[in-house]
């Protein structure tokens, strides 16, 4: 009987099960949203809420903690720089799982892990204030005297093409004969 057992094994060594979760975490904090089978997702939600913790006290203590896990710089920087400050004010629940049906292979029940404050949705909401500076900041349309202008160019251009045309087709082509080869046979 597995009493007081929580950890779920999914079927793997304490080594296999360790170096899985360390993959995983780094992909999430690299992408903030990754595909994987249900129960692995709802074991990395342990792990990755307990890195992003970490990062959130943000001492020296702590970072090598989240590195002794992750065994990569550039992840722990993002993870201490980044992520940390964006949940320094929420209490747990960094991250979400949603789940998206079976595989089609093997019929594995299939999630998204997922931050809960993407950094995605703070870059649309510059984007979208940028739009609504520029619309603010546009010039006024164009007097008609400008369009009319541009209109007449282009009936101009039309004009030139359709000339064009007409002088090619005024012209005689060129016919082409095939000569025929007469071939001796020897006899």
């Amino acid at each position: 009987m597995r009493h007081m057992n929580r950890v779920k094994t999914l079927n793997k060594k304490k080594s296999h099960r360790r170096a899985l979760f360390q993959n995983l975490a780094n992909a999430l904090f690299d992408h903030e949203s990754i595909k994987t089978t249900s129960p692995k997702a709802m074991e990395l939600k342990k792990v990755a809420d307990r890195l992003i913790t970490l990062a959130k006290r943000k001492d020296l203590h702590s970072m090598r903690l989240a590195f002794a896990i992750l065994r990569d710089k550039e992840i722990v920087r993002k993870l201490f720089t980044d992520i940390g400050e964006r949940y320094a004010t929420t209490n747990g629940g960094y991250t979400r799982v949603l789940k998206i049906g079976s595989r089609k292979g093997d019929n594995a029940p299939m999630a998204i892990i997922e931050l809960t404050h993407k950094k995605e949705k703070e870059e649309k909401k510059e984007k979208d204030e940028k739009k609504v500076r520029e619309t603010k900041a546009r010039p006024k349309a164009k007097p008609k005297e400008e369009k009319k202008e541009k209109t007449i160019k282009k009936e101009k251009t039309g004009k030139e093409k359709a000339e064009k045309t007409e002088a090619k087709e005024k012209k005689p082509r060129k016919k082409t004969v095939k000569k025929e080869v007469a071939t001796e046979t020897k006899e």
